[in-house]
């Protein structure tokens, strides 16, 4: 076919931006024939972007010290830029500012909210959207929490003990000895020692822990220690350990326990409380509310835990708690490369990888259930869209975006951005985060073009960053799949602030930049590639499928966007070398697999199809997987199964029952045509 100039020139803007796009599809009112969509609406979107793909702000109301004539301003600022919309973010006031005298407002008060109704009015009238972070800083909270609001932490202590010898120590300095190194500590917190094993160095079975549950309570622990080498294991709970971080005033404070569905509902409610009957409803105010990053530091227990694992999982979690637990590093990850601990040997090595899986599980369903359900019903509730940002070890990476209106990922401004990626590093190189893959394919998923991202993130060149470094890092966002940018980020600052103003966070977009008066360009550039984005149909013919029980039973759930550790550690830079080659690629989770249709030699799901399926290193699937896996075989579908093939179930219960249903299942599917054993790459990804 011949193609006209404009039509050349509109598939170039889309190839140059370094993603294909297999379809084009129209909004309300446009035209639905495709090539006279091509020819005309997303020529003319693309000529002159609609507010909604233009890149967003997040306005950092530093310290709430706002007056009207600095909003107005600053708003105006923004629209000469081209931003079509503030992400309004109440945050703590810069240590090393000059606060000139400015009233430090009060979040949720009358005088904050007068002023919110101020902004959103005043944006309107320009044409910029209005979204808005729930609460304040990250994760929220308040100091209006009482105690069993606040989050919790069973955290793992550890001595060595070599007997024979008998061994004293008291309860307070047990507890002493476990003070997992936050980033952003509370100053009040409730320790309670929970549970104290003694295990051989070397610990081939359960059996040989000693249960010394019955000394918790007293002062002073006496332990009666035998010949050899042991390992003091101490459970400590804490209550209040962590603190919002850069919470305004009101706002600061413990941190809400996500996992406390009944605290969760009271602390939304107490932001609509407040705001409704001064504003009106929220939705017809903001487009959506916001939750940032869920850096929960390692939060991971609430005071039915053990009751809801017997429920779930059908056995008793406590044996098992100590020995599949991490000591807690900074930011909550768990510390997987220092030595700790009894050495776990044989069978029991296997069980403990499967309980761990179990527990991970576990508190993944009650965070959704808890928290995330909550929110999301809340959004509902105030006709108000929700937008949540994928962070932390309790959010699925995948499904949980699926459910959210505006799922949002993370692309940072490093060092070394702009130089060569390496094959077997996934991060080097890169500025897009490792969550950003499976957030923009589980919002393809469920039907969403609207992938948002919290972009140009920076903490390390604030001051140094070119635009030649904004333009590496949202080039390769784009490529991770987001097609809606909420630059990180844009700071209240009013003019006669000491150079460099008031600054908080992130990249100095500001007008005391050299570079500010030639910012409009790349926003303009950016908007005219969201504008095509958001109204195309990223081409993906393989779908590639994480080994994520395999992951979360070895190393526990990572810290995404950030993972202590990949498995296997090429894992994240497959997807860049099937796009390297011409192609396009989803993620793929196992409950997806399960619930998609098969016909035809393709995998459907909702509005996506797959004629390939690559599956990386798994070891572990349930056997409703493979069973879906074999239906997509039979369908004619191409099954690439990398390096490993799966022989066992996920979970310790009736484990033995699933293990030889998957290596069943397993062994016919070899013999389906179409299904592949590829080995592990050793030197490249690309052959």
């Amino acid at each position: 076919m011949k193609l006209s100039r404009r039509r050349f020139v509109q598939l170039s803007s889309v190839t140059l931006a370094g993603i294909p796009f297999s379809q084009l599809t129209a909004n309300e009112g446009w035209y639905e024939n495709p090539e006279a969509l091509a020819e005309a609406a997303l020529y003319e979107t693309f000529k002159n972007p609609v507010g909604t793909a233009k890149p967003y702000v997040r306005w950092w109301w530093n310290g709430l010290r706002v007056v009207k004539e600095e909003l107005l301003r600053e708003l105006d600022m923004l629209k000469e830029l081209g931003i079509g919309g503030v992400e309004i973010n109440s945050i703590r006031f810069p240590e090393t500012a000059d606060p000139m005298g400015f009233k430090e407002l009060e979040w949720l008060s009358e005088e904050w909210i007068e002023m919110l109704g101020f902004a959103v009015k005043a944006a309107k009238e320009r044409g910029i959207v209005c979204d808005i972070i729930m609460g304040s800083g990250w994760p929220f909270g308040g100091e209006f929490l009482t105690k069993d609001e606040q989050t919790q932490i069973m955290a793992l202590g550890t001595k060595d003990i070599k007997g024979p010898q008998t061994f004293q120590i008291t309860r307070a300095e047990i507890e002493q000895l476990v003070e997992p190194p936050i980033a952003s500590k509370h100053d009040k917190r409730y320790k309670e020692l929970s549970a104290l094993r003694l295990a051989p160095a070397k610990l081939t079975g359960l059996d040989t822990v000693v249960d010394l549950d019955a000394e918790i309570g007293k002062d002073a622990i006496t332990i009666q220690i035998p010949e050899g080498d042991y390992v003091l294991y101490f459970l400590v709970r804490i209550t209040g350990f962590m603190a919002v971080m850069y919470g305004a005033p009101g706002a600061s404070g413990p941190v809400l326990n996500h996992y406390n569905k009944e605290a969760v509902q009271k602390y939304l409610s107490r932001m609509s409380d407040a705001i409704v009957p001064k504003l009106g409803v929220i939705g017809e105010n903001f487009r959506s509310v916001f939750t940032d990053s869920l850096e929960l530091e390692g939060a991971n227990w609430c005071d039915d835990m053990y009751s809801e694992f017997q429920k779930r999982r059908k056995y008793a979690l406590k044996p098992y708690l100590p020995f599949i637990l991490f000591k807690t590093g900074r930011l909550g990850r768990a510390i997987l490369t220092e030595k700790y601990g009894s050495i776990p040997e044989g069978d029991l090595v296997d069980t403990l990888e499967r309980v761990r899986y179990d527990f991970e599980l576990t508190k993944m369903e009650l965070f959704q259930e808890r928290f995330l359900d909550s929110f999301l019903d809340w959004c509902k509730k105030n006709k108000v869209l929700s937008r949540v940002q994928a962070y932390g070890r309790e959010y699925h990476p995948l499904e949980s975006s699926m459910q959210v209106d505006i799922p949002e990922c993370e692309t940072w401004i490093r060092r070394h951005t702009g130089e060569v990626p390496k094959e077997f590093d996934y991060s080097h190189g890169r500025t897009y985060s490792e969550v950003n893959k499976f957030v923009s394919s589980g919002a393809r998923l469920a039907g969403k073009k609207m992938i948002s991202c919290e972009e140009i993130t920076n903490t390390q060149l604030v001051f140094n960053a070119t635009l030649e470094n904004v333009k590496i890092t949202g080039d390769q966002s784009n490529l991770s799949g987001v097609s809606h940018s909420i630059l990180h980020g844009f700071n209240y600052s009013p003019p006669k602030a000491a150079f460099p103003g008031w600054v908080r966070y992130g990249t100095l977009f500001n007008e005391r930049n050299p570079w500010w008066p030639y910012l409009k360009n790349w926003v303009a550039y950016k908007s005219r590639l969201s504008a095509v984005f958001q109204q195309g149909t990223l081409m993906s013919d393989i779908a590639v499928m994480h080994p994520l029980p395999d992951l979360w039973g070895k190393f526990a759930a990572q810290w995404d966007p950030f993972p202590e550790r990949a498995w296997p550690d090429y894992v994240h830079n497959v997807w860049e070398a099937i796009h390297q080659c011409g192609g396009g690629c989803d993620y793929l989770s196992e409950n997806i697999l399960q619930k998609a249709s098969f016909k035809e030699g393709k995998l459907k799901y909702g509005p996506r199809s797959y004629k390939i399926l690559l599956i990386i290193e798994a070891e572990t699937m349930y056997p409703e997987t493979v069973k879906a896996l074999d239906r997509f075989a039979a369908a004619g579908g191409k099954i690439v199964f990398v390096g490993k093939e799966p022989y066992k179930a996920p979970g310790y219960y009736d484990h033995e029952a699933g293990d030889k249903e998957v290596s069943k299942i397993v062994a016919g599917l070899k013999k389906r045509t179409g299904v592949a054993l590829y080995p592990s790459p050793d030197n490249s990804l690309y052959v």
